[in-house]
């Protein structure tokens, strides 16, 4: 079907105009995606009619050298300009991505596709990464990126924290590879950063309610709002970022354990327990309480007897290991020295600890409960419980020799958890945290290498935020590709032979038509 002249550069105009219309759609209301690339998807396939249209005028006119740069051809690359520009536009408004990786890589889980999907509220992630010399950046990036294509809720910024030191402070960055997520006035501080821990979070900052956490005082625990080197106010601040609720808990006042206590932490008591108390406590753990003990040695808080009803065992030794470079009296547990548990998994950084005990299991308790231990020192450390005068000296003979247990989680066997779970993983089962040290979580040595994450890993696992989600990491693989003899046959004949030699014949034909034009 033939078009005339006049009603080619009515569909020309047409076009030019649609397409214009599109771009404003888009600009104005940049939410009526519909609108803008219809009007855009019109606009080009009008010019392209003008296009095909006119394509023979600009053939016979490029024939003649005298208007080879006349208005005709002129016109004719606008047009092609322009089709092309509208064209790019509609593509640009419907992002299409494909993940070729055998394992799916680079695509999100079913999990985190709902989690955004469900997005009420913005969401910031701001990455600290090192621009140079960074292995984690492109990782970072690509997750990122995966995230705000799937939810106009979620945006990012990578910032380098060598070149915006002061952004870096105002968020209380101390380590690269460090995501900062931010909602509603909420933050949330990722470490290591993975899909899981990603979503986790966002689902964290999603809630309406906080869990509660509940600091005991009045026996010389280490107080929450004490700033000192001695204090827990590095904890408690850490713990409100990552969302939860921080309060302080006297038990003589109290007379009993809140109903929305998620945790109790008992953060190195100095000074005895009231008979009273140690019966609140009992009933708090006795219908399925969570709490987290951190006990220090040589003190007279009376408690050895107390945990004694619950399978603990507190010994009245000091953990010494001659080898650490802080001294024989800290120990330290280095990344690969944690044992398998939900509290240490990936866990990567090191521990230490200032003046701990060990902590053991009464086998007799084995019918009421389960101990799972995570925290425990090198071979090269002893348990010795010759002290005096201030100093600690080891006994071969008489002293324990490492690795050392001081840390472990209690649980009790009334119930079975469920399939796939860690020990005592059931909201409804009580769990008891023990580690014999309360130093490691003060303002002094919680910045220190991981001791802050683990007391914070120790809570998160109280309160069951490790089973949010539940997303497999993605395993990379070698792909083999194999061929038959016939495939292998034809890849040889069709990239040694006939490629070469059939560009070779389409130049000398085209060299020999040029000579007689």
């Amino acid at each position: 079907m033939e078009i005339s002249k006049t009603a080619g550069l009515i569909i020309g105009i047409l076009g030019v105009l649609l397409g214009i219309a599109g771009l404003a759609t888009y600009l104005a209301r940049p939410n009526m995606v519909v609108l803008s690339t219809t009007l855009s998807i019109l606009g080009a396939v009008h010019l392209i009619v003008f296009f095909m249209t006119h394509f023979e005028i600009l053939k016979e006119v490029s024939h003649q050298r005298s208007t080879q740069m006349g208005t005709n051809a002129i016109l004719m690359v606008i047009i092609f300009v322009a089709i092309v520009s509208i064209i790019n536009f509609i593509i640009a408004q419907h992002e299409v991505r494909f993940d070729l990786s055998g394992t799916e890589t680079y695509t999100l889980s079913s999990q985190t596709l709902s989690v955004l999907k469900g997005l009420k509220e913005d969401v910031k992630i701001s990455g600290f990464f090192k621009e140079e010399g960074s292995n984690k950046l492109g990782v970072a990036k690509d997750l990122f990126e995966n995230y705000s294509h799937q939810s106009a809720k979620v945006k990012y910024e990578i910032i380098d924290p060598d070149k915006k030191p002061a952004v870096a402070k105002q968020y209380g960055i101390t380590a690269y590879d460090t995501v900062v997520l931010e909602s509603k006035g909420q933050s949330f501080t990722l470490k290591n950063l993975s899909e899981q821990e990603l979503t986790s979070a966002m689902i964290r900052l999603g809630r309406t309610t906080k869990k509660q956490f509940y600091f005991l005082e009045g026996h010389g625990e280490h107080a929450i709002d004490d700033q000192d080197k001695t204090g827990y106010s590095y904890i408690k601040e850490a713990l409100e970022k990552q969302g939860f609720a921080v309060k302080k808990l006297m038990l003589l006042s109290e007379k009993a354990v809140p109903a929305d206590a998620a945790v109790v932490v008992m953060g190195g008591p100095e000074n005895p327990y009231a008979l009273e108390e140690q019966a609140v406590i009992d009933e708090y753990l006795s219908r399925g309480g969570k709490l987290f003990a951190l006990l220090d040695p040589l003190t007279k808080n009376n408690l050895d007897g107390f945990f004694a009803k619950w399978g603990v065992i507190l010994e009245k030794d000091i953990v010494v290991d001659p080898s650490s470079a802080l001294g024989p009296a800290v120990p330290i547990i280095a990344p690969n020295g944690y044992l398998e548990h939900t509290i240490t998994d990936k866990f990567n950084l090191a521990t230490f600890y200032s003046l701990a005990r060990s902590v053991a299991f009464d086998v007799k308790s084995a019918n009421k409960f389960r101990f799972d231990s995570f925290l425990q020192t090198g071979p090269n450390s002893w348990g010795t419980t010759r002290i005096g005068n201030g100093e600690v000296s080891i006994d071969p003979v008489l002293d324990k020799k490492g690795p050392i247990v001081i840390g472990g989680v209690f649980s009790d066997r009334d119930r079975t958890p469920p399939a796939g779970t860690d020990a005592g993983a059931s909201d409804s089962k009580m769990q008891l945290v023990v580690i014999g040290d309360a130093d490691f979580a003060t303002n002094a040595l919680a910045l220190s290498a991981g001791n802050g994450d683990l007391f914070q890993n120790v809570v998160s696992f109280l309160v069951q935020e490790h089973d949010l989600i539940s997303i497999r990491p993605k395993e990379s693989q070698i792909g083999t590709l194999l061929l038959s003899k016939e495939q292998q046959a034809a890849i040889f004949y069709l990239s040694i032979l006939i490629l070469p030699i059939g560009t070779l014949c389409l130049g000398l034909f085209i060299s020999r038509k040029r000579r007689y034009l």
